[in-house]
């Protein structure tokens, strides 16, 4: 499903998705989902519960893929949590899958300590005017602006921007979000050693590091020998670049009111007592 949607990779490198692959074959799939009748949840076990054919009763609080950090075992979250965890007895005992939730929770803790000391370095290197090209020598973005993009109302892009930016958005597009569903489905190789986990993480921060340090060398260089960096021109234009729509936007064609409204999910906070439907 790409990877800034591998939930079924995560599932599929569980415990639960090894012995799915295994057995499937064998599966008497004319039974209902229920309990005792497979020796393994399916996706549709979990996420379709009951018949209901919103996956997303399973979720907690909308989190835009995993990007936005929920202590989902906060108080306020207790209902889905003891949810989570009466499903989970179907197999397990509540003991074991309260410890499982938990190791998640950390996790993502622990993940987001990531982030923000990465988010930090990189919106430093804006404030410092030493990203290269800064937004004015970028293509404006979709909405037709020059906002920085980890700043409020910027558009996060992986094309027409700074290296330093589409690092950043790979780290917490790709690898955080990715971190919190390889938790959530317990596999615990794509937690760690695989696709989006904790050590990918942790070559991404470097990564981050290593081009803000290039930044602000280059930067000292340039104002101690009195040169004035202007960034390439091939930043802004060229076949592909000048095909992108943030050019052609007029005054008026995006509703920007839109976006500053409270009670849509994905423009909410993700603590924020605003919550999708269906959730």
């Amino acid at each position: 499903m790409g990877v800034d949607h591998d939930e079924w990779a995560m599932y599929n490198t569980s415990i639960h998705g090894c012995l799915y692959e295994a057995e499937s074959a064998t599966m008497d799939w004319s039974k209902p989902s229920k309990k005792g009748n497979y020796r393994v949840p399916t996706c549709a076990y979990c996420h379709m519960q009951d018949g209901n054919h919103n996956p997303q009763q399973f979720g907690t609080i909308y989190s835009d893929m995993g990007m936005f950090e929920v202590d989902r075992g906060a108080p306020k979250h207790k209902a889905k949590r003891d949810a989570w965890i009466k499903k989970c007895q179907d197999c397990h005992s509540p003991r074991f899958a309260a410890d499982k939730l938990k190791g998640m929770d950390d996790g993502v803790r622990l993940s987001f300590t990531k982030w923000r000391e990465a988010a930090a370095i990189i919106v430093g290197c804006f404030l410092d005017g030493v990203v290269d090209p800064m937004p004015e020598g970028s293509p404006p973005d979709w909405y037709g602006h020059y906002t920085f993009s980890l700043l409020p109302g910027g558009d996060p892009r992986f094309y027409a921007t700074s290296n330093l930016e589409r690092l950043g958005l790979e780290m917490i597009c790709y690898l955080i979000g990715n971190t919190y569903k390889a938790l959530a489905h317990m596999s615990m190789y794509n937690a760690t050693y695989g696709n989006g986990g904790a050590f990918e993480t942790d070559r991404k921060l470097i990564e981050i590091k290593t081009e803000a340090a290039k930044l602000r060398r280059f930067a000292a260089i340039e104002k101690k020998i009195g040169l004035e960096h202007k960034a390439e021109a091939f930043w802004q234009h060229g076949e592909y670049s000048d095909l992108l729509p943030g050019w052609k936007r007029k005054p008026g064609d995006i509703d920007l009111e839109w976006f500053k409204r409270t009670d849509i999910p994905h423009r909410a906070n993700a603590d924020a007592p605003v919550q999708p439907h269906g959730h």
